[in-house]
């Protein structure tokens, strides 16, 4: 297998499936795509994802993008990984809040990236930014209130938790003042417990 990638070890998508892939003891080639040299654009990749976008992740002549299909297809894969859950039950509650994820705490962290890093200064819009720090801190006290009485997002630990630390620990150092104006225990003892796992370090090692 090939995972191509960022070359910025804690952007969150490239993140999360290097989590899941150490969690799984998987082998497989990262392949770094550097998007601001427009590497994204080779010929290669593109017959690989014509959306140009990463990451992406072969398998043989199997070539999937899409960090969330993705993330779901190494866990089908690895099963003795048990980063689904056992039931359908469980599967849906590990498939909500990977959705969540994507839609929520990381489409406010985008917008916010991209209003302060991505765009052109003039190009930037400061009230973009208010409103998106303000749905990412609903998404963490969402976070808060889910973990209380719980260890894990969906009971047992899984590519639940593996989406979601891997956004907001990335939000937490882009925006610390969004994490300082509230205090949720119960978030940071999840964050904790989730990147202090041995498979945290490898894919950021």
């Amino acid at each position: 297998m090939k995972l191509y990638g960022s070359p910025n070890p804690r952007s969150p998508n490239t993140l999360k499936l290097r989590v899941a892939l150490a969690e799984a003891g998987a082998e497989y080639e990262f392949v770094p795509v550097d998007l601001s040299k427009g590497q994204q654009r080779a010929p290669e990749f593109l017959a690989l994802n014509p959306h140009a976008k990463i990451p992406v992740l072969t398998d043989g002549d199997f070539a999937l993008p899409e960090s969330g299909a993705i993330l779901w297809y190494v866990a089908e894969k690895y099963p003795s990984a048990h980063l689904l859950g056992e039931g359908l039950r469980a599967r849906a509650k590990a498939h909500e809040w990977c959705d969540f994820a994507s839609t929520g705490t990381y489409a406010a962290l985008g917008d916010i990236n991209t209003h302060t890093i991505y765009l052109p200064p003039e190009k930037r819009s400061p009230g973009v930014v208010e409103l998106a720090e303000a749905r990412l801190a609903r998404c963490l006290d969402v976070l808060e209130k889910v973990l209380e009485g719980q260890t894990f997002l969906a009971g047992e630990y899984s590519i639940a938790d593996i989406a979601n630390a891997a956004v907001v620990s990335s939000a937490r150092e882009r925006v610390p003042h969004v994490f300082g104006a509230q205090s949720r225990p119960r978030l940071d003892a999840w964050l904790a417990r989730v990147t202090s796992r041995p498979a945290w370090g490898r894919a950021l090692g």
